[in-house]
């Protein structure tokens, strides 16, 4: 694993100042509290003046925040005040502003004390020495994660042997270049789709829906702020997308994604859905998330990635009938994980891991921050699947995160929805193995020597990325333009690092 024995040393001289630090933080907690509650956020530590901890847990949802949070997070608390002796206050982001806010958490020193965090922000973390170690928290108070993951999953977590993050329990295969598409629109037109396996066979059946419903934004990506591109995977992203394994990760070599095959036809085929008319002239700066558009009944179809229970998943989600295609190979790579992590201003990291413990091991936990609370927003059928009450639907119930289930922890701790096969937890981990793996699966890049050249190459793709991925820019001079910036800005010395990293990677494993 990668070398961070620099920033291990300077952690434990930090524990060390921790206690000298607690009384200005429970201060700076309090005083934070006032002023977040005049710019309407949410953050209470009012728990801190009684006997009971209270955890400020970072989640990220696509779509919108359930209206019943509070609901679902009191009944949550009954339960772990009872188990750990803490409450959770959820703050519950939307996914295109998520890594942004934990940025600014982190950096401010905010109360935050469990965080779920992707790749990206995994990785910045841990650059900026923002994330706790976890081995002496895990040992004394997550044994129920180790018996549930077993060491090898935890491995994905490490970093030099050291746990930064607990690796959920999920799909890890994806199945990209999935598109979910309105069934009644397919009926209405009598569009087959059983013979759809390209980017090609879908682009006709955007024609025949935008010829026929020309008001109707035909395609859209499913994350505000993110480009489809995230769907359309066809290599490994080694952490970002500077620098890659393309062919799915069958390759040791380190190359410029932007350079690559895939990723212009990709373009291509964005650049001209979006001068044909099917993404909306608005989509680089869109508000809304695909299942949102799509429950307000102006979208025909939006990007998403297979696996079971897709079809359940997205529907409870924007409350139509779906039909999904998916035509590019399911693979794994290095960076399909999400993590629990508990950074390292946690005021009580001792709880904070018993708080991830439980979502690992309680079924009951799981269901209320995955389903919300039985008898309201979800009743329980005879065979054990769950559906909505009676009167309710996915456009009126308080509270559902199905969408986000595999982002909890242990997703085979969930209930089963009534429209998935009852063995849906049986077929995903049937599914994990299937599929293409990445060579470099396991493997963690550490950008910490070319922070500077990443910087300034992420600002050039920033100025591109949205505007060139959703198809608003034609590839034919946007990207040589982007490349040419990249390249200036240092993007071979970011490859060049990665592939360092890799090759000694790879040694250690005997490869």
């Amino acid at each position: 694993m990668i070398k961070f024995r620099h920033l291990i040393k300077e952690r434990k001289t930090n524990r060390k100042r921790e206690g000298e630090m607690t009384m200005k933080k429970k201060a700076l907690a309090m005083l934070m509290a006032i002023c977040t509650m005049a710019a309407g956020m949410s953050v209470n530590v009012s728990a801190e003046t009684g006997d009971t901890d209270k955890l400020v847990v970072a989640l990220r949802i696509t779509g919108t925040t359930p209206a019943d949070v509070s609901e679902v997070q009191d009944k949550m608390n009954e339960i772990l005040r009872d188990k750990i002796g803490a409450e959770v206050e959820l703050l519950i982001i939307p996914s295109g502003s998520y890594k942004q806010q934990m940025t600014l958490m982190l950096s401010g020193d905010e109360k935050l004390d469990v965080m779920g965090c992707n790749s990206g922000i995994y990785t910045t973390a841990l650059a900026s020495e923002a994330l706790k170690p976890l081995d002496d928290l895990l040992a004394e108070y997550g044994q129920g994660i180790v018996d549930a993951e077993g060491e090898a999953q935890l491995e994905q977590g490490q970093v030099d042997g050291v746990q930064y993050g607990i690796p959920v329990m999920c799909d890890t295969a994806v199945g990209y270049g999935t598109f979910g598409m309105r069934t009644d629109i397919l009926e209405k037109y009598n569009i087959d789709v059983s013979d759809v396996h390209s980017y090609d066979d879908m682009t006709e059946v955007f024609k025949i829906v935008h010829e026929n419903e020309p008001d109707m934004t035909v395609i859209a990506p499913t994350t505000v702020g993110y480009s489809p591109m995230q769907y359309c995977v066809e290599w490994d992203k080694l952490g970002d997308y500077f620098g890659v394994l393309e062919d799915h990760g069958q390759t040791t070599t380190v190359t410029n994604l932007f350079e690559s095959d895939a990723y212009r036809n990709y373009l291509d085929v964005m650049h001209n859905w979006y001068e044909s008319g099917y993404f909306s002239k608005d989509v680089t700066t869109a508000t809304e998330a695909g299942s949102s558009l799509m429950k307000g009944g102006n979208l025909f179809c939006y990007f998403n990635a297979n696996k079971p229970g897709i079809k359940t998943q997205e529907e409870n989600s924007c409350g139509l009938d779906l039909t999904f295609v998916q035509v590019l190979d399911t693979f794994t790579q290095t960076s399909n994980n999400w993590q629990w992590t508990i950074p390292e201003n946690c005021e009580y990291p001792e709880k904070a891991m018993q708080f991830i413990n439980e979502l690992y091991t309680d079924p009951d936990i799981i269901n209320l921050l995955c389903y919300g609370i039985d008898g309201e927003h979800y009743v329980e059928n005879e065979d054990g699947t769950i559906t909505y009450p009676e009167g309710v639907d996915a456009t009126t119930v308080g509270y559902n995160m199905a969408p986000n289930v595999w982002a909890v922890g242990n997703e085979f701790l969930a209930k089963v929805w009534d429209t998935n096969d009852p063995d849906v937890w049986e077929q995903t981990q049937e599914w994990n193995k299937s599929g293409i793996v990445s060579k470099a699966y396991g493997f963690f890049y550490d950008n910490i020597n070319v922070t500077t050249e990443m910087a300034a190459v992420q600002s050039v793709y920033d100025e591109y990325r949205m505007s060139l991925e959703c198809g608003v820019l034609d590839p034919e001079t946007a990207l040589p333009e982007m490349n040419e910036k990249m390249y200036a800005a240092g993007l071979q010395n970011i490859i060049d690092e990665k592939q360092a990293q890799l090759d000694k990677w790879l040694e250690s494993k005997g490869e």
